[in-house]
């Protein structure tokens, strides 16, 4: 039943996709003016945009949906082991 749940949050995550999780889009113009610390921090916070999911809800739901299902394969793989040798 834990599984199930844990499958349904995810599917619910990742279709509810809040506009406050979400990262704004990226301005069209390069052109920056900024030097030092500030080019320095423009340009982490662009790398790291990049490999962030657009919407985090979603990354949440689909780690979700990954724990769900682990955790039902590993209880129906279970009813087909001796009760001495299950693990949970």
């Amino acid at each position: 039943m834990a599984g199930i749940a844990l499958m349904g949050a995810g599917l619910l995550m990742r279709a509810w996709r809040p506009s406050a999780l979400s990262l704004p889009d990226r301005p069209e113009k390069d052109r920056h003016t900024d030097r030092g610390v500030a080019k320095a921090a423009r340009r982490s916070r662009d790398g790291v945009a990049t490999i962030l999911p657009r919407n985090m809800t979603g990354s949440l739901g689909r780690s979700l949906l990954i724990m769900g299902a682990g955790l039902v394969m590993v209880r129906v793989l279970d009813e087909f082991v001796e009760d001495e040798e299950a693990l949970f």
